[in-house]
């Protein structure tokens, strides 16, 4: 075999085996992807999970991130990470600086139409549409209510980027952080200064219950001792009461015998200190029943 017949060969091998090599194409675990034929630049619909694949000579990956990706927009921002705090207005009129940050997850299903709709800078798109719905957003609250109720703002935030990056960006956003609400100063002194006073009143309250139960208490506390004086002094007005009777039952039947004998002088000196009560026995005396 001639040498040159040789080299052909072996150069013809070798560039079958470089070409049957260069076919193939492959997604890390983290990565989804496209086929694209840059000969007929044409993209294949159906995406691709992480593998190694054969695609052809002319095909290639247009390669996405499968992982959670982040977008922050803060005062201290750099180069590289999309942008400072935002800038918007409560409704109200009140400038407000939003510290934001989110973080967004492309949906495999519906890489195609990102890649067709958006292109493969997809990111930019995604940054202005966040900028725009967070801003309008902010604009359905007043101050005060950024202020009160920054959870509730935060979850309604969430969840309007969410729909509206499915519906859009085709992309999901599982997360979102609501960093610091930034309000004009003076008007976060006189939030802060009405708090201090709301403070100051809720405790003026509590107070205000303590001594209502204290004073409950001791009108109680009254109350049962009157009520204990009073049993007291009817029970001792019952107790003198059946002592009168007694003592008129047994000891004015022997006055009336010593009054209708002729001994008057000596009953009142003897009973003289109870003439009175003695005198009242004598009146409803039975006469019949002692003689």
């Amino acid at each position: 075999m001639q040498p040159w017949l040789v080299s052909v060969v072996v150069v013809a091998i070798v560039t079958m085996t470089s070409l049957f090599l260069g076919s193939f194409d492959s997604l890390e675990y983290q990565e989804f992807g496209l086929n694209c034929n840059y000969l007929s630049e044409s993209v294949e619909k159906e995406p691709y999970s992480a593998g190694r694949y054969y695609l052809g000579i002319t095909n290639s990956f247009i390669k996405f991130p499968r992982t959670v990706k982040s977008i922050s927009f803060l005062e201290d921002w750099t180069e590289g990470r999309q942008g400072p705090a935002l800038q918007s207005r409560t409704k109200d009129g009140l400038t407000v600086h939003l510290e934001v940050s989110f973080q967004y997850q492309l949906m495999f299903d519906q890489l195609y139409t990102l890649w067709s709709t958006l292109g493969e800078d997809y990111e930019k798109t995604f940054v202005r549409m966040a900028i725009e719905q967070l801003s309008t957003a902010t604009t359905h609250h007043n101050a005060h209510f950024f202020f009160r109720n920054r959870t509730f703002v935060s979850k309604e935030m969430h969840r309007k980027l969410d729909e509206h990056f499915k519906q859009h960006a085709f992309a999901e956003v599982p997360f979102f952080q609501l960093r610091t609400v930034h309000l004009p100063d003076a008007f976060e002194d006189a939030i802060r200064e009405t708090q201090v006073q709301e403070q100051h009143i809720q405790i003026a309250r509590l107070e205000q219950e303590t001594k209502k139960v204290t004073f409950a208490t001791e009108v109680l506390k009254a109350q049962q001792a009157v009520q204990k004086l009073q049993n007291e002094a009817e029970g001792e007005a019952q107790a003198i009461a059946k002592k009168n009777d007694a003592f008129c039952s047994m000891a004015w039947p022997w006055l009336f015998n010593l009054f209708i004998s002729d001994r008057l002088f000596i009953a009142v000196l003897a009973f003289f200190g109870d003439f009175a009560i003695g005198f009242e026995c004598l009146n409803g005396f039975d006469i019949k029943s002692v003689t």
